[in-house]
Order: C-alpha cells, then structure tokens, then sequence
C-alpha cells in the first residue's frame, strides 16, 4: 500500500464533486464562499467510501499556471487546469501528523462563474487530497478553495486533529439559511 494511503480517512468522490458544485453553485450565485471549516470538511471526509488523504505541509507549484494567473487566460473561459505540483510534510495517521511524505502531487484547479481557486506557492497548508489511479495525489482547488487552510499558526491543525481523536469538531457553517433564495429554474 502507497504511503499516501496508509492511515488515511475516506471520503467518496461523489461527495467530493458535490461539495465542489455547491460551494461553486453558492459562491457564483451570491459571488460569496460557502464558509467551510477544516471541521466541517473532515466531518465530510470521515462519513465518505473512498479513500482520501489529509496532509499539511508546503504546497510549491507554478502560480502562474493558475486559472487567471497569466493575463492571457480569461477566468471565465477556464473550466479545469491540472497543475503540477510538489509537496514536502506529513499524513495524518492514527493519532497525529506523524508520517513524512513529499513527492509530486496535482493541483486539480476550477473556476465557476469567473472565480478561480486560488495558492500561494511554498506555502504550509492543510489540506484534503485523493490518490486515483494514473494521475497521482490529486487536491481538489475549487473556486472557494474549500480544501485547503492556511496551517500557518496550527489552528486548522489543530482542529482536524480534534475531530480525529474524537473530540468537539467545531464547524463554520450556519446552522439557518434564513434570507437564502433558491437559484432561478433554467428555461
């Protein structure tokens, strides 16, 4: 078994592309993100089927491969750009961030609407990936970029490490959805 699999928690690509569609649904519609914590996403990660790592660590790529990061590519125009990436850090295992990793990995970016996810190369992050078959470790950069936190200061950190050895496991999201309107219907 590859070590970006061992110890890793599950989640299934359905929800995985589900969540993709409603935070880009939300966030095109409203030009706002769904505020997803690193609580809620590891909630989502734990009740899923299909394996998925979560890692923190640097994330070192081409910025300028990003979907607008180069004045001659139009957002809007932009569905899906794979990105080449690198990344040196840990896998979280039974208990704690405790098994090294680095190697290659594809940063799996999306625009929805003109918003484009979006990194900063050689930054520390903690984030959610999936190993699939002939493409590698793949880390999904929707145009929320639900995925990933920012692990500077330890606090997303921390927090998956809360849920994962069983404690509170805070999230982000309203619990009401009071003033929210349905999207119109499509003719």
């Amino acid at each position: 078994m590859p070590v970006w699999l061992r110890n890793s928690k599950p989640i299934s690509r359905a929800l995985l592309v589900a969540g993709l569609l409603v935070a880009s649904a939300a966030q095109a519609r409203a030009q706002s993100c769904l505020p997803m914590g690193p609580g809620d996403v590891y909630r989502f990660a734990q009740q899923a089927e299909a394996p998925f790592l979560i890692l923190e660590g640097e994330v070192t790529f081409d910025e300028s491969l990003l979907p607008g990061g180069a004045p001659d590519t139009p957002r809007a125009a932009v569905g899906q750009v794979d990105i080449p990436a690198q990344f040196t850090g840990l896998l979280l295992g039974q208990r704690m961030f405790d098994q090294r990793v680095e190697g290659d990995m594809v940063l799996e970016a999306h625009c929805s609407g003109g918003w484009c996810g979006s990194l900063q190369s050689g930054t520390r992050y903690v984030f959610f990936a999936r190993q699939i078959e002939g493409r590698g470790v793949v880390a999904v950069l929707d145009p929320c970029s639900s995925f990933f936190f920012d692990a500077i200061g330890g606090r997303p950190g921390d927090i998956i490490l809360q849920c994962h050895n069983g404690g509170a496991c805070p999230s982000k999201l309203p619990d009401r959805l009071d003033g929210a309107k349905a999207p119109p219907e499509s003719e």
